[in-house]
């Protein structure tokens, strides 16, 4: 005698959320989930509802708001910007920006947080501290939600760099280089991830943001993942010489993740850039 099956309908949502594929990529801060996917409810985030969120998390943090050497003001930054976020195996995607809300938090001993929400279902931070002309990379953590057909997949991690990864220098030549590497962990993936890879300093340059003329510190980064993922990461980044605020990025990653249904790959790409270099409050 055959043993019974189960309806059609509820073999499917075992099927489907089966393949949901999670994990974490590192690579100068930079953190993203692949899943698999079947619809794209994705929106950009706006300015006023990043003002409010920043309002409701500001409890805990350093309330101060000034800028300062290598620490930028407080507050809501308007980029913009574009990209997407594809997984091969369906070909599904969910776009990125244009409008892309900036946050600078203020947090103890010269630290700070700068997060990014690329859309409704997706951000990532960077904590920087500074230290006279030095700015370094202490980690950061990411959240991700991708739809499902009949259900919402969700998950977050953060990650550590130890030592510091060093963003900006205090002496530096044009081409001057150096390794970075940092490792975290997912809430819905096993095993740890480690990014690590060259970080490359390309000069000064000066870029127009919204009229001002800002001088841009220009860097290019390349890291190889390894541990619970396999794959690649490279972008550039331009950081405010005065205040080490982020001013523009390049970023592209292909991440493989073994899954129930074989070898998945992720890709990302994107960028964005400053609008005014004041802040919103």
């Amino acid at each position: 005698m055959s043993e019974p099956t189960a309806p059609p309908r509820r073999r499917r949502r075992r099927v489907l959320i089966a393949t949901a594929i999670a994990g974490v990529v590192l690579a100068a801060g930079v953190a993203t989930f692949a899943v698999l996917w079947s619809r794209d409810t994705t929106r950009p985030v706006s300015i006023a509802e990043a003002v409010q969120r920043a309002g409701r998390a500001r409890s805990g943090a350093d309330q101060s708001s000034a800028a300062t050497t290598l620490r930028p003001a407080a507050g809501i930054y308007q980029y913009r910007g574009e990209g997407t976020e594809q997984l091969d195996t369906p070909p599904r995607s969910q776009s990125q920006g244009v409008v892309i809300p900036g946050t600078v938090t203020h947090l103890g001993d010269r630290c700070w947080e700068f997060r990014v929400d690329y859309n409704t279902n997706h951000w990532q931070s960077w904590k920087y501290c500074s230290s006279g002309k030095d700015l370094t990379e202490q980690g950061g953590s990411f959240f991700q939600r991708l739809d499902l057909v009949v259900t919402k997949v969700e998950t977050s991690a953060a990650y550590t760099c130890d030592p510091p990864a060093d963003t900006i220098r205090a002496e530096q030549r044009v081409g001057d280089q150096w390794d970075q590497r940092c490792h975290g962990t997912s809430s819905a993936a096993s095993g740890e991830v480690i990014a690590a890879g060259p970080y490359r300093y390309l000069g000064q340059e000066d870029l127009d943001i919204g009229g001002t003329r800002v001088k841009a510190l220009h860097y290019r980064w390349s890291r190889t993942l390894t541990g619970g993922q396999t794959g690649t990461e490279a972008g550039d980044f331009w950081f405010d010489a005065e205040t080490g605020l982020p001013l523009q990025n390049r970023r592209v990653v292909t991440v493989h993740s073994d899954s129930p249904i074989g070898q998945v790959t992720y890709h990302e790409q994107g960028n964005f850039r400053l609008v005014a270099i004041t802040p919103t409050r």
